[in-house]
């Protein structure tokens, strides 16, 4: 049975091309399969082409159709490897490393996109010690097609939890997939189609709105190429120029001969909303005159300001000495 952590992988766009025998962006080498369960191998050929898969010391065979598409099922298999699979017809490839075990599917917004990189103060201990590579996975690139499903990923790499790579690991699925491989000592698989921010009808098929013509309604105008091209060309007129002059910049704020008046205090952490400025989208500055002792002046400092929506830069003694472009920073 195939384990969903929370919704459905996104489809991506490339073109196939026919002529010898290729493999899906997936069917890789370092990949996991799913244990206990019947395996598809499928891919492209040329038409009628004669295919020949080895797995595990046993031979396979199919022929790809009219379409260039071919697939076959490899037999169940329990937990294990690593193994090589070999696929021969008019050309030769060879998978390697593959692994048998529990294959997931994480998909969601920033919640689950949220790299262990974003958080590698947090949990540096388990990133400077990560070495684990019968957990593995791979990110499925966030790439849209307006115009359908499509039958290919356009890039991709399956990724073992080891220090190397551990820091493209979605946090939530990682620490998942950890706790599953401590208690059953399986090798784990992470598929990882997840797009922060997205709206859930965007990961969903288009058979799944004929409840709902004013989503249909949507989808219909979005297939029309003419109708996206127009909408970005004004989205990008209208931006044009249109953000206002930051004053604390050209007024040189950050400066330490800059003398505030008339300046509120506020108390932080807190969200401004909350204090009085209301209905603002835009930019507030913060000044702050902090004392250090003789005894650690010259000495290295981490400055953590905590999460800022959305974004944030840092200025001490009139010099920027940091700036975070995400809302999500590192947390202590």
């Amino acid at each position: 049975m195939k384990k969903i952590i929370t919704s459905v992988l996104f489809a991506a766009v490339v073109q196939i091309s026919f002529g010898q025998v290729k493999l899906p962006g997936m069917i890789r080498d370092s990949m996991v399969l799913q244990r206990d369960t019947k395996i598809k191998i499928w891919g492209w050929a040329a038409p009628n082409e004669k295919i020949k898969v080895k797995f595990n010391k046993k031979d396979f065979k199919t022929t790809a159709g009219a379409d260039g598409k071919w697939n076959l099922f490899l037999p169940a298999m329990k937990a294990g490897g690593p193994y090589t699979m070999n696929i021969d017809a008019s050309n030769h490839i060879t998978v390697k490393d593959i692994l048998i075990g529990d294959v997931w599917i994480c998909s969601g917004q920033s919640n689950m996109v949220h790299q262990m990189s974003l958080h590698s103060v947090l949990y540096a201990d388990e990133v400077a010690s990560a070495n684990n590579p019968q957990i593995r996975q791979f990110w499925v690139p966030n790439t849209t097609n307006l115009q359908g499903p499509q039958t290919d990923l356009p890039g991709g790499l399956w990724k073992s939890a080891t220090t190397k790579d551990i820091g493209e690991f979605s946090a939530v699925a990682y620490f998942f997939a950890k706790k599953l491989y401590e208690k059953h000592h399986v090798p784990i698989g992470l598929i990882n189609a997840s797009w922060g921010g997205v709206p859930i009808e965007a990961m969903m098929s288009e058979d799944a709105f004929k409840e709902f013509p004013n989503i249909l309604s949507t989808v219909q105008k979005n297939k029309d190429t003419a109708y996206i091209n127009g909408l970005t060309r004004r989205t990008q007129s209208g931006n044009a120029g249109s953000r206002p002059e930051d004053k604390g910049l050209t007024q040189k704020w950050f400066d330490t001969s800059y003398v505030p008046k008339g300046w509120r205090t506020i108390t932080i952490p807190g969200y401004w909303e909350d204090q009085g400025i209301k209905d603002l989208d835009g930019v507030i500055w913060y000044r702050r005159v902090i004392d250090i002792p003789a005894s650690i002046a010259n000495t290295s400092s981490k400055v953590f300001l905590g999460r800022i929506v959305d974004a944030d830069a840092l200025y001490i003694n009139g010099k920027q000495v940091g700036n975070t472009t995400y809302q999500y920073p590192q947390v202590t």
